[in-house]
């Protein structure tokens, strides 16, 4: 690998050229430099650490939740009984939604709760089959207790960075994030337009051999809206607003926000592989 350095003192894949500075993955990284010179490993710079971290975090977190005779997962179950409000109550559905859980998942686990009286099912009046899932007297003290040591072990574990570093990191993972949360946004649904995300985006123009470019997939323009005034088409790549990369839903809804006073903006796309540049409306001129 080359030793020349740029980018304030990095080599390839953003490994800090001072090696005191490296973590495990830099080495991971330089490796497979070294081995396979001609791949782009920069997204195991990324990937590989968020699940590194996790592991990290996961066994300090269980490990406080252990002193209370509590797994994570039960943790999560009373987190969203208790975020409910009062009376601290449920549908098992909604329940299971709300995790993201099977029926049977979520039911082992609230057999273990109820069997430690932390909550208690009865029929759901609204439902011939369903149940109401509530958070006990002895759950909710357990839950108070609980918090604030969960609190303060979550802030020892983000020690390494500062407030502001903590924030930066928050806004990036929201951004990646909220492309996998739903197949769709209508950030710009106020220009008419539904988006798909960017990683879904790439996919799709993939499978019909066009070029792999990140951006946001136009996959619904409403008649006679700004978008369709401005020419833009379902199956549209958005790719730049006033040259501006918009690669994600967040950063899109951020961007519009900024240009809020504007009356119109410049939007970069790629129809097919063809680069488009388009002038839309974003209000009525005042």
């Amino acid at each position: 690998m080359s030793e020349h350095t740029s980018d304030g003192g990095r080599l390839r894949f953003g490994v800090p050229a001072c090696v005191t500075s490296r973590d495990r993955v830099d080495q991971v990284l330089l490796e497979w430099d070294r081995e396979r010179p001609d791949l782009d490993f920069a997204p195991v710079g990324v990937i590989t650490r968020l699940g590194r971290a996790r592991t990290y975090l996961d066994a300090e977190l269980s490990a406080t939740f252990a002193r209370f005779g509590l797994t994570a997962a039960d943790f999560v179950v009373m987190v969203t009984l208790r975020r409910a409000g009062r009376p601290y109550t449920m549908p098992q559905a909604r329940l299971m939604d709300a995790l993201g859980l099977t029926s049977g998942t979520v039911s082992v686990r609230l057999d273990r709760l109820e069997r430690n009286e932390i909550v208690s099912r009865r029929p759901d009046p609204a439902s011939a089959r369903g149940s109401l899932v509530q958070l006990t007297g002895k759950g909710l003290r357990l839950f108070d207790e609980i918090v604030p040591v969960h609190l303060a072990n979550e802030d020892r574990l983000l020690s390494a960075l500062s407030p502001g570093e903590r924030q930066t990191l928050a806004d990036l993972l929201r951004r990646l994030l909220a492309g996998f949360e739903s197949a769709s946004t209508d950030v710009a649904g106020g220009l008419g337009l539904t988006l798909e995300p960017a990683h879904l985006a790439r996919t799709r123009r993939q499978a019909v051999g066009l070029s792999d470019t990140p951006g946001l997939l136009v996959t619904d323009v409403a008649a006679a809206s700004a978008a369709d005034e401005a020419g833009i088409e379902r199956g549209d790549l958005i790719t730049a607003v006033d040259q501006t990369a918009t690669t994600s839903g967040v950063g899109l809804a951020m961007l519009l926000e900024d240009l809020r006073h504007r009356s119109t903006a410049t939007i970069t796309l790629l129809r097919g592989n063809d680069q488009v540049t388009t002038r839309v409306r974003l209000h009525e001129p005042r």
